[in-house]
């Protein structure tokens, strides 16, 4: 340790809490802190891409400041499934929901010149792929508990050695 100092060994049990904890308070804030994007229609379209499995379902939904028209198109491995266009009043929102098939979806959300938005975008899963960093967390952090009890039931050893040392001088 820098300065001189000691510190005793890292037990196992709280490697396990600690990287159990992490993971789920993580995911917590990784996945539900979801905040919408600020979108200029000046500064051309939005895209993005998400990777999805068959029975997955994203939902765009679109809020506009001024009224205009939105565009909201969504690409399934290349090929476009859908291609919407409404119009929307101030401070209006478009929303479309599509069902993917499994894929990479990309989609592109287009507002007209000058105009102001926010868009949000959800991707629920079928298969609840979601919630395994849940499920490692808390297995993590589960037996992390468990050794740390077991370590206090045993009862620890204690090593005690007298170090002699001998004085060269008196050798002579």
């Amino acid at each position: 340790m820098a300065g001189g100092g000691t510190a005793p060994p890292l037990k196992i049990s709280d490697v396990f809490l600690l990287v159990g904890v992490t993971l789920i308070i993580g995911t917590l804030f990784i996945q539900e802190w979801d905040q919408p994007t600020k979108i200029n229609g000046s500064e051309g379209p939005l895209q993005g891409t998400s990777q999805t499995f068959d029975g997955d379902s994203i939902t765009i939904k679109a809020v506009v400041e001024n009224a205009s028209e939105v565009r909201i198109q969504i690409f399934e491995d290349g090929e476009e499934v859908e291609d919407i266009r409404e119009s929307v009043v101030a401070d209006g929102d478009v929303e479309k929901s599509y069902d993917s098939n499994g894929g990479e979806l990309k989609w592109i959300i287009t507002l007209e010149e000058g105009v102001n938005g926010e868009v949000d975008v959800d991707l629920s899963r079928a298969y609840g792929l979601n919630f395994i960093p849940y499920l490692l967390g808390f297995a993590f952090a589960g037996y992390g508990v468990y050794r740390r009890m077991n370590e206090s039931a045993e009862p620890e050893e204690i090593l005690d050695a007298i170090i002699e040392v001998e004085d060269e001088a008196k050798e002579d």
